[in-house]
């Protein structure tokens, strides 16, 4: 009894938050939709799943990301760039990245079956593909110049890190760019000391949970680690750690780096 009520805990826990957030931002979401009748917006669970159930967040916050990370590498892509929104959810920030590259060709994929579905009806102009928990990614080699990795590798484990990083640079063009996050040193000081003693020893230290790539399952990434792991493949642009950059990607730390060869 004592092994299936510890196997079923978290899965308890994370639907009572997702109750409680139903309660939190109940009148927040109704003037929302009431104010924006035309703009589609994912089910509840769905938005739960990949954010925070808050539609005015999830439409500010995903325009204003998707505007700071082509900001970001502008510089560094072509007029009519080939992007993807890796882990793109229900396209909180792929849904915007047309505002700013119009021409672009922007592709999203999701290992959730439900949210690449609502995404092909809801959202146009972008590629929405399933992929699965394992590499390869249904893409070819060097098809794109960007690829934006906004809190996946966070949800990996620690086991299959190198594969997705040598997946990522298997699809990017030679130059091409990654935009990634991790959780680093703003994360890493939130856990309990034992915790922080495995992740200073692993590099990088995953946390259990049933069901494989869900949210619930963190992964924290020693800078130092992750950097020595990047730079087999890619020459590093810029890195901000989330504890000394709180505005950059909600404290997570920010990778941005270009592919070799």
């Amino acid at each position: 009894m004592r092994t299936v009520f510890k196997s079923l805990f978290p899965k308890l826990s994370h639907l009572l938050v997702f109750y409680w957030q139903q309660l939190k931002y109940a009148g927040i979401n109704r003037k929302f939709r009431k104010q924006y009748p035309g703009i589609p917006l994912p089910d509840a669970y769905t938005l739960y799943e990949s954010y925070e159930l808050n539609y005015k967040k999830y439409m500010e916050d995903g325009e204003l990301t998707a505007h700071e990370i082509l900001d970001s590498v502008k510089e560094y892509l072509p007029a009519n760039p080939s992007i993807l929104d890796w882990g793109c959810g229900p396209a909180r920030i792929t849904r915007h990245l047309k505002k700013f590259f119009p021409h672009a060709a922007v592709s999203g994929s999701d290992t959730n079956t439900n949210t690449i579905t609502w995404n092909h009806a809801h959202i146009d102009g972008v590629d929405f593909v399933l992929q699965t928990h394992e590499p390869p990614l249904p893409f070819t080699n060097g098809q794109f110049h960007l690829i934006i990795g906004f809190s996946v590798l966070t949800h990996i484990p620690a086991s299959a890190q190198q594969n997705w990083l040598n997946e990522l640079y298997r699809i990017l063009q030679p130059g091409g760019i990654v935009w990634i996050t991790t959780h680093g040193n703003y994360f890493i000081q939130q856990l309990s000391a034992v915790r922080q003693q495995q992740t200073r020893e692993q590099g990088i230290y995953n946390t259990d949970y049933p069901v494989t790539g869900h949210r619930m399952m963190s992964t924290y990434h020693q800078p130092e680690v992750f950097k020595q792991l990047l730079e087999e493949k890619f020459t590093l642009i810029a890195h901000f750690d989330g504890a000394s950059h709180p505005g950059k990607a909600g404290r997570q730390d920010l990778w941005i780096v270009r592919r070799n060869g």
